[in-house]
């Protein structure tokens, strides 16, 4: 086997591609027998033109033998009898072994099945670089005392020697942990062996000369496969050339080599070199342009990224890169690539947990777990992918959402399903029925919460242990059931998702997942590890000129028109992986495994022939971090900034932020007019309360629908302990007035222990979801006793229940001929003496804040407007819910409207008129007071604050 090092470079295609061409053309091969292998498909293009650049060069065009990788040539072979086993099959076995091994999960504190499968997932990564470094000729030989066809016993005799060749050094504790896994995990149906094997017998098939172009040392596995085609075919193995020994001209070359140490590889007379290298090179006169660009914020790096990769779009050139050493930054300055319209091709393989596919089925497994939390269920709803075809379906989220986030719903399938109870309960009823189209979006989510929870009930719960087949059928089920399964296949992301999932079938086939069992959680984390794993696919943007985004060592023996190298600071660049019990630096050394520093010194390679390569680069860093702390640029970067500054040149720059000056033009209060046909037709007491507080409030809520949705809260809200109280009392009244009209008569104490019983009944369903309502408990049986006496003292008054949450509506005249419509739902209705009626509003109030209510009767019209709906009613009072206080309970618990007839007469008046002024395009200032100001989602448009006077504005229609 010949090998030949070259200088790393723009000339080292050109050189590799000659010295190909002399050794085949000295072997005497066709180009048809021979081979060039590279180590990854994205250098197939590059060394295919080098190769025929150089036979143009020596006139002599002539067909290029067959470049590809190793893995593309492995798939000439035909498939093994025993196919190796998949990484999900893996994966589970050694989850399987690692659950029950507590000691283990408590020292690395995977607790939870996520970080389970976690530690699952490493444990196999580093038997897998175990079985790359030592399972090669020496240790698997075929004149072993063990039979050849056994591979099992013929893997267990390598890994036992070696074992004991490894025991022989001096391991810590950690390290001999980790061979004890290696020897237990490992199996002859492993990628690895099953790879050694594949390519032995690919070895054996050859039949013309092999060249190995690849800038970093073969691998274990590789170098075995070299030595093997060794024997039997001329194979020439090209690479880099990182010693510094070549004593050519001083270029830029031997400049980055002393800048940056790190990078060297060790030749013969290194110690020599080191004697001669200069602490500070001289920058050579031939180099590339090298920018350095420090940015103040994530979002400032990825906008200079993006603008220097469309500048130079624009400018004419082809073919420019991006390279994500930052991620995160990287995903963001795509994003604005893709807003600018600039073609991409994406090589750095997002995961597939990251695309809204998997979110989709993932957020149906926090539904399933969280019994129908309302939080996962809209956002599973608003998934395209969930019940797509379903009629009426974006109505009816938006109803789902608006009525989940009135009500504070956060849960509870029995909870959801009364939502809509008197609605049909499946798809096909509700579709079909055209009865009363406004109905339409309220059957429609009805029948989406009947769908979704009837599927819910099918999966086994709790923590029990089920067969593993057991739970792929149910997933195989829900696809199905909730018509995913054809909206994930009409998505790019969705099909591989699809694939994703499809090769799981072959589990129950598989010798340990045939006996596997797993529970709820643990299956959803078994799909979680799934989905990290497997890198999604983009489709590659058309055409000849594009912007290609890759990792730092997807760069290799690439060249590119410009480049950009986001994520330049000390916090990145150079990037380690964080460093776990069992699996530190330290044990990396003493297995003979890559450690830190060889990570670090091949980055300074990556980052080298980066700059070698390509005439034109951008290194942009963040001077912030995320938390705010303060960054460096890289070291690496640092020490060639200060060569070039000696030189009296100035690589370094800053990005300026990009700020947009705007000018506010406040004249002051805002008054827009109203447009007519926005006016309400529809009124209920608290749409005419926000007109009554705020018009400008009034005019962006309700008339622009710009008010915003409630949050979905998982706190107990004090809105909801009032509609709880509202239940109670409802149930007792009832009670009382059913057992009147039987002629049952109860005395006090018998009212207060029944009041008791029902309280203990609607408030213990309330206190099991929510612990915190025990404190409103508490508070509320404190307020009892005096209820129950001043109820007693009402009746003995003459007046007595008569209804209670009764929805109501009236069409009030208009002077236009256009009546307005009035609704609301009364709180309690009461009958007195000579059948006058009362009404009454239920307030979690104490009774000394009701009473400065009477001063603000004109703001807050709610009670009025009960008399409103109720033209019966001669009398109005607020009911407050709150602790007794000393004294009568008619004072602790009720608060009289004075005047109540005469309140609702002015209102009549009131409404008729600013509903006729509204109609008229009146104009609504933003005069709102301090306290309607408060939670005002309008303040920001209407600008209170900026005002140059807060005088009202002279108001004209």
């Amino acid at each position: 086997m010949t090998s030949l090092s070259f200088r790393p470079g723009p000339d080292f295609l050109e050189q590799a591609a000659t010295a190909a061409w002399y050794f085949l053309d000295r072997c005497g091969a066709s180009e048809a027998a021979a081979h060039v292998v590279v180590p990854t498909a994205a250098q197939i293009p590059g060394v295919r033109q080098a190769l025929d650049a150089a036979a143009r060069a020596a006139g002599r065009p002539r067909l290029l033998p067959r470049v590809l990788t190793l893995g593309h040539w492995l798939l000439d072979l035909p498939p093994e009898g025993t196919p190796a086993r998949s990484p999900a099959a893996r994966l589970l076995a050694v989850q399987q072994a690692v659950r029950g091994q507590d000691w283990l999960r408590r020292a690395f504190g995977a607790q939870n099945e996520t970080a389970a499968w976690g530690l699952s997932q490493t444990l196999l990564a580093i038997c897998d670089e175990l079985s790359a470094r030592w399972l090669e000729d020496a240790a698997i030989r075929d004149d072993d005392e063990v039979d050849g066809d056994d591979r099992a016993g013929l893997l267990q005799g390598a890994l036992a020697r070696t074992y004991a060749h490894l025991s022989e050094r001096f391991l810590g504790e950690e390290a001999r942990i980790v061979l004890a896994f290696w020897q237990a995990l490992s199996g002859p149906d492993d990628p690895l062996p099953a790879k050694r094997r594949a390519l032995r017998e690919l070895s054996q098939q050859l039949r013309g000369p092999v060249v190995w172009i690849a800038p970093t040392p073969p691998t274990p596995l590789e170098a075995a496969f070299l030595r093997d085609a060794a024997e039997l075919v001329p194979v020439l193995q090209v690479g880099y050339d990182w010693s510094g020994q070549d004593q050519g001209e001083a270029g830029w070359y031997h400049a980055l080599l002393a800048l940056w140490p790190e990078a060297r590889i060790a030749g013969d007379d290194e110690g020599a070199l080191h004697a001669t290298a200069p602490a500070m090179p001289v920058l050579p006169p031939r180099r590339p342009s090298v920018r350095v660009v420090g940015c103040a914020r994530f979002e400032d790096e990825a906008a200079a990224a993006a603008a220097q990769l469309v500048q130079w779009l624009n400018a004419g050139r082809r073919q420019v890169a991006l390279v994500a050493h930052d991620r995160v930054v990287a995903r963001r300055a795509r994003a604005l690539l893709a807003r600018a319209g600039a073609p991409v091709r994406d090589e750095t393989g997002w995961k597939l947990s990251t695309t809204r596919a998997a979110a989709a089925l993932m957020r149906w497994f926090d539904l399933l777990v969280r019994d129908g939390d309302t939080a996962a269920l809209l956002d599973l709803l608003k998934s395209p992918f969930c019940l797509p075809d379903v009629a009426a379906r974006g109505a009816a989220i938006a109803l789902l959402e608006r009525q989940v986030r009135r009500e504070g719903i956060t849960g509870g399938w029995a909870r959801l399903r009364q939502m809509f109870a008197h609605a049909p309960a499946n798809l096909q009823q509700a579709a079909g029925d055209d009865e009363d189209a406004d109905q339409a979006p309220r059957r429609a989510a009805h029948a989406l919460i009947a769908v979704l929870a009837d599927e819910a009930a099918r999966w086994p719960r709790g923590f029990a242990q089920h067969p593993l087949a057991t739970w792929l059928e149910r997933l195989d089920g829900m696809l199905d059931g909730l018509g995913m399964r054809a909206a994930l296949a009409a998505d790019d992301a969705g099909s591989q998702l699809l694939d994703a999932l499809a090769r799981l079938q072959d589990l129950p086939r598989d010798e340990t997942g045939g006996h596997a069992t797993l529970s709820q959680g643990e299956f959803r984390a078994m799909l979680s590890a799934l989905l990290e794993s497997v890198a999604y696919k983009e489709p590659s943007a058309s055409g000849a000129a594009r912007i290609t985004i890759l990792p730092l060592n997807g760069a290799r023996m690439r060249r590119f028109e410009g480049v950009v190298i986001v994520g330049c600071d000390d916090a990145q660049l150079p990037s380690s992986a964080a460093e776990l019990m069992f699996f530190s630096n330290q044990m990396r050394r003493e297995l003979d495994l890559e450690d830190r520093e060889a990570r670090f010194a091949q980055q300074a390679r990556d980052l080298a022939e980066v700059l070698l390569n390509n005439d034109d680069v951008v290194l942009t860093w963040q001077r912030y971090g995320s938390r705010g702390e303060p960054h460096h640029v890289s070291g690496w970067i640092e020490r060639l900034a200060a060569c070039c500054a000696r030189a009296g040149i100035s690589i370094e720059g800053a990005a300026a932020p990009q700020a947009h000056e705007t000018f506010a033009d406040v004249r002051g209060m805002p008054a827009p007019a109203a447009e007519p046909a926005l006016v309400p037709v529809r009124w209920s007491a608290q749409t005419y309360n926000t007109l009554r507080r705020c018009p400008y409030q009034f005019f962006a809520g309700r008339m622009l629908g710009l008010a915003g949705l409630e949050a979905v809260s998982d706190e107990l809200e004090k809105r909801e302990i009032g509609e709880t109280l509202h239940r109670v009392l409802l149930t007792y009244h009832k009670d009382l007035q059913a057992r009147r009209e039987r002629g049952e008569t109860l005395t006090e104490d018998q009212r207060l222990a029944r009041l008791g019983e029902i309280s203990d009944e609607v408030f213990g369903a309330l206190m099991a979801e929510d612990g915190n309502a025990i404190a409103y408990y508490r508070r509320w049986r404190e307020v009892l006793p005096s209820y129950v006496a001043w109820q007693s003292a009402r009746e003995a008054e003459g007046w007595f229940w008569r209804g209670g949450e009764l929805d109501a509506g009236i069409d009030l005249p208009m002077p236009d001929g256009q009546p307005l419509r009035l609704t609301g739902r009364i709180d309690r209705l009461d009958q007195g003496p000579g059948g006058a009626h009362a009404v009454l509003d239920y307030k979690t109030q104490s009774a000394t804040r009701l009473k400065r209510k009477l001063a603000e009767v004109e703001e807050d019209c709610q009670l009025p407007f009960y008399g409103l709906l109720r033209a019966d009613a001669a009398a109005g009072s607020w009911v407050s819910l709150e602790g007794a206080r000393e004294g009568a309970p008619a004072a602790q618990r009720e608060v009289g409207l004075p005047d109540f007839e005469a309140a609702v007469t002015w209102l009549e008046r009131q409404m008729r008129d600013d509903v006729m002024r509204l109609r008229q395009g009146a104009r609504l200032p933003a005069f709102g007071d301090a306290s309607a100001c408060v939670y005002c989602t309008a303040r920001g448009l209407c600008r209170k604050g900026f005002w140059d006077s807060t005088a009202v504005p002279a108001l004209t229609s």
